[in-house]
């Protein structure tokens, strides 16, 4: 069954399918790390800002959930900011996170780029796992 991008039921189904996929656990490895994504509002597609929070530590995937406001997540280690329609491509794979950042479709508000530059496998896994989950958008609706 499709669950809403961007939602708490779609944050919370890629936190099961990242659980689920053995190659994750192998590419996040020893790191740790809090992210909140953010996934700005747009006319007629997105009508409001969305924030969603997920944690990796030791291979594993947890704590994920929508926000109302960054202030939930004051600890968040990553904070990744663009507008809905690059988010969008992320998650239906039709655009790299990393290419998203260096051309400035994402911004890194909060975070080492240095860091998650060295976390490609990682950063890649998780994006691949994005793709998975059933998903349907406001705009397509």
């Amino acid at each position: 069954m499709a669950v809403l991008y961007p939602s708490d039921g779609w944050i919370k189904e890629l936190d099961r399918i990242c659980n689920d996929d053995p190659e994750f656990k192998v590419a996040a490895g020893a790191f740790a790390g809090k992210f909140v994504f953010q996934i700005e509002e747009e006319p007629d597609k997105l009508d409001e800002t969305v924030f969603l929070s997920i944690q990796v530590k030791d291979g594993v995937s947890s704590g994920a959930r929508a926000l109302s406001s960054l202030d939930e997540c004051p600890d968040a280690d990553y904070i990744v900011a663009g507008k809905y329609t690059a988010w969008k491509n992320i998650v239906q794979a039709k655009l790299e996170p990393l290419r998203a950042i260096m051309t400035r479709k994402l911004k890194l508000v909060k975070g080492s780029q240095l860091k998650i530059l060295k976390e490609v496998k990682l950063t890649l896994k998780i994006m691949n796992n994005c793709a998975k989950v059933d998903a349907e958008y406001p705009d397509e609706k």
